[in-house]
């Protein structure tokens, strides 16, 4: 199993890379997926970024706008990944009067899969921008007083979050939650292949 980790700037790639391990995992900057041939991955996870926003700035991100448009595989977005793939699917990115850093509360609109069963959960959030109303691709899962936290798309295996799982596992449900998304698609993919 091959994950296609794509950095976009973040801050918390050692975060990340911990929360990746035990997996084969590739990291690329998200400038160089021109160098890579994008099948031999069986999962790709986007990345948050620390100082670019996706609005304005789409030509830099168009590889990674025509990963998540074309590929049947898994995707996983988280912040900024999340803001880029709700942007593909025509959401709407509004940007916030403050940034959003600290631990924030979320409510599951979906319980179950993802998200387990519980109703509500705090987790790590850093970011300016937000999705407040979700297009017909999307399945919402979670929100918080800020917009959406939490989606799925309704007919392919992508999923998002605005939250940063990689961060304070040990006092939020991130870790949880994207160790159960890799737990769905790795069994998933193995069927497949």
């Amino acid at each position: 199993m091959n994950i296609l980790l794509i950095d976009n700037g973040t801050s918390y790639l050692p975060q990340l890379k911990n929360l990746l391990f035990g997996h084969t995992v590739e990291v690329a900057k998200y400038f160089e997926l021109d160098s890579l041939d994008l099948k031999d991955f069986d999962i790709f996870v986007l990345s948050g970024v620390h100082d670019i926003p996706l609005i304005g700035n789409e030509r830099q991100f168009q590889k990674e706008i025509d990963l998540v448009k074309n590929s049947q595989k898994p995707i996983f977005g988280i912040c900024f990944g999340f803001e880029l793939i709700a942007h593909v699917f025509s959401g709407r990115l509004e940007r916030m009067e403050a940034k959003e850093h600290g631990m924030v509360d979320i409510q599951a609109t979906e319980p179950g899969e993802l998200l387990f069963d519980t109703a509500s959960f705090q987790v790590f959030e850093s970011h300016c921008w937000v999705v407040k109303e979700p297009t017909d691709e999307m399945t919402v899962l979670a929100r918080s007083k800020d917009g959406i936290e939490a989606f799925k798309h309704k007919t392919r295996p992508i999923y998002a979050v605005q939250f940063h799982p990689e961060m304070f596992g040990e006092r939020s449900y991130g870790n949880e939650i994207f160790q159960n998304f890799l737990s769905l698609y790795i069994f998933k993919c193995l069927k497949i292949f």
